[in-house]
């Protein structure tokens, strides 16, 4: 039985990104953030009980592999992961990674406002083609509540697209920065903050601009992000019916017009 509907696969197509619901429970989300509490109190001595430490925002650079974060990657989260990439394709690591906290980070910026700087693709450790195995897939796990203006990260939905098409006229591959000159060497759009409950997982496409949004409400706001890296590159050319989720969404970016962006806005890194 599929863990994904049909709409949350047309949604990683077209928009970039869908979301597991209830990937792992809010008693889990709440024992991982107990650790990520700990370890910001050892690493900076920011501290849950004196707001005054709190930064308005942390960013943890680390695997914390503890069991109360590791247990938060679960078989459905797996399953999940599956039916977008592949079954056999991707690496299976069960490891939540990079730690971005949000305590207030733009809340001196007017609600609705969109970010205009610190748009990016994850992987600055590799140079990106149309079919890198290095990513996979950017799982953005939330391990507490987030509501509107609660700081969720903010993505450019299509943006994944256009990210496809310009690593298309590029075989020999690009630096992170040369990928992110080109793709937003034209504005971008169609920005929209992701909220929902602890627990939940977004499935996001490795092309996806995204970047930290604005907190103006709630307590600190909790996600990791980590990747479902690949065991080989992807192919693009499949003509047998086993083509991944991933790999009919770049197909379908390079074969179908060139987005367009409600709102658009120029957004630099």
């Amino acid at each position: 039985m599929s863990v994904l509907g049909a709409d949350e696969v047309e949604s990683f197509i077209g928009r970039g990104y869908c979301v597991l619901e209830g990937a792992f429970d809010a008693a889990a989300a709440r024992a991982a953030r107990e650790a990520v509490w700990r370890r910001m109190a050892e690493k900076a001595g920011i501290r849950r009980d004196d707001p005054a430490t709190w930064p308005p925002a942390y960013d943890i650079e680390e695997r914390l592999a503890v069991p109360e974060v590791t247990g938060c990657f679960t078989d459905r989260l797996v399953a999940a992961i599956t039916e977008l990439v592949g079954p056999g394709r991707w690496r299976g690591e069960r490891t939540w990674g990079f730690w971005p906290v949000n305590f207030s980070f733009g809340a001196d910026r007017p609600h609705g406002a969109v970010p205009a700087e610190g748009w990016h693709v994850d992987g600055n450790w590799f140079r990106h083609t149309v079919d890198s195995p290095r990513q996979g897939l950017l799982l953005i796990g939330l391990f507490s509540d987030v509501a509107p203006n609660g700081g969720g990260t903010t993505v450019a939905e299509g943006s994944h697209r256009r990210t496809a098409r310009v690593l298309a006229r590029h075989p020999e591959g690009m630096t992170h920065l040369e990928l992110f000159d080109a793709v937003l060497s034209e504005p971008i759009g169609n920005f929209t903050e992701l909220t929902g409950s602890a627990g939940d997982v977004v499935l996001a496409h490795p092309f996806l601009f995204h970047t930290r949004g604005f907190k103006h409400t709630g307590p600190p706001r909790f996600i990791s992000n980590t990747e479902a890296g690949l065991l080989e590159p992807l192919r693009l050319d499949r003509t047998d019916g086993s083509a991944s989720v991933l790999e009919r969404s770049i197909r379908a970016a390079l074969d179908g017009p060139p987005p367009s962006f409600r709102h658009p806005m120029r957004c630099r890194f």
